[in-house]
């Protein structure tokens, strides 16, 4: 098991992956998200090819402050962009479905700055085929 975290005690997202994805690349995910009075718990189906380009993009971001990062599931349940701003703060913005795209929906945004980048990249690049990484 996985465990991806963004954030502080108090306002973080947590997405928990399983240890293995099945033969097609998905797997069922846990995510967690607490933000200023919102809690909110889901489980979304992830697809390893999803995780790839936001590793990539989110290892540009943390390297050279610009940019975004973006994890965009295929069914979009739950999705993370990460925008660059000045200063090397990071804005995060989110969105949670409790099904994919229908029901009930929270958007959601965490400031955080570039510190809070090197331990999920360190867990996501683990999960990417074999090449080497530094942070």
């Amino acid at each position: 098991m996985s465990v991806v975290y963004f954030g502080t005690k108090t306002e973080y997202v947590k997405i928990t992956l399983p240890g293995s994805y099945c033969e097609q690349g998905w797997a069922q995910a846990e995510v967690e998200i607490a933000v200023h009075c919102f809690n909110a718990s889901i489980r979304p189906l992830l697809d390893v090819e999803d995780m790839v380009p936001f590793t990539t993009q989110l290892r540009t971001l943390y390297e050279t402050l610009k940019g975004e990062a973006t994890l965009s599931p295929r069914d979009e349940q739950f999705t993370l962009k990460f925008v660059g701003t000045a200063g090397g703060h990071i804005e995060v913005r989110g969105v949670a479905w409790s099904e994919a795209t229908f029901g009930n929906k929270l958007l959601f945004d965490l400031g955080l700055d570039q510190t809070f980048l090197p331990a999920p990249l360190r867990v996501l690049e683990a999960l990417l085929p074999s090449e080497k990484h530094d942070v």
